[in-house]
């Protein structure tokens, strides 16, 4: 199976035009993990939407609104809180972000990130698509080296164990790390030109590159 996985595009109009070409390849599903705009631009996404494939499935981040929300689920892309079947795999979707010290329209108390995936199903055959990455997993450093990212889904991936995490949120990381059996994939931001092809067959291979 190979993935498009693209994150953080924050309503680059660039990105559109980058990614008709890219989509012009085969990809087996695109995978775009949040923020798709910067506090809620709908004809952006109204836009983008018009050039991905059926096979798409996205979640919000928290620089997407309600509206922008709202969008996703009426066009049937949106896997927030949801589990859809991908051939032999799975997909379980988290938007938003943990709380941040920026008011962003989207953030949720851990609590309420664990609740919502503690009660999908998620095993070892599972992608788990979240806009945060784990808390402390080598990939979600800012300013200072502080780990910003979310308890909750590391706490959910430690127990759970799902073969694949793809994450984005903090603009700083790119790269792969293990946490148990789940390969983390912290994406760099589409907004400046970066996505990742991720093939999934007896393992799974990643290459970042640019759009």
């Amino acid at each position: 199976m190979r993935l498009l996985a693209l994150t953080d595009i924050h309503s680059e109009r660039k990105v559109i035009a980058k990614l008709q070409r890219i989509l012009e390849e085969k990809w087996d599903w695109v995978l775009i993990a949040g923020d798709l705009t910067n506090s809620g631009d709908v004809h952006f996404v109204e836009d983008l939407l018009e050039i991905v494939p059926a096979q798409t499935l996205t979640i919000h981040g928290n620089m997407d609104t309600i509206e922008v929300m709202k969008l996703l689920e009426d066009k049937g892309i949106s896997i927030h809180n949801k589990r859809k079947e991908i051939g032999e795999y799975n997909v379980v979707g988290i938007g938003g972000s943990n709380i941040t010290p920026f008011h962003t329209p989207t953030e949720y108390p851990e609590d309420k990130i664990e609740s919502g995936l503690d009660r999908l199903q998620i095993d070892s055959q599972t992608i788990l698509l979240s806009h945060a990455p784990p808390f402390n997993s080598g990939l979600d450093t800012v300013g200072g080296g502080i780990s910003a990212g979310s308890h909750a889904i590391r706490k959910i991936i430690e127990a759970k164990q799902p073969c694949l995490n793809i994450c984005g949120h903090i603009h700083e990381q790119e790269g792969k790390a293990m946490l148990g059996k789940t390969l983390v994939v912290k994406l760099a931001p589409a907004l400046r030109g970066r996505a990742a092809e991720i093939n999934i067959l007896d393992e799974i291979t990643v290459r970042f590159f640019d759009l």
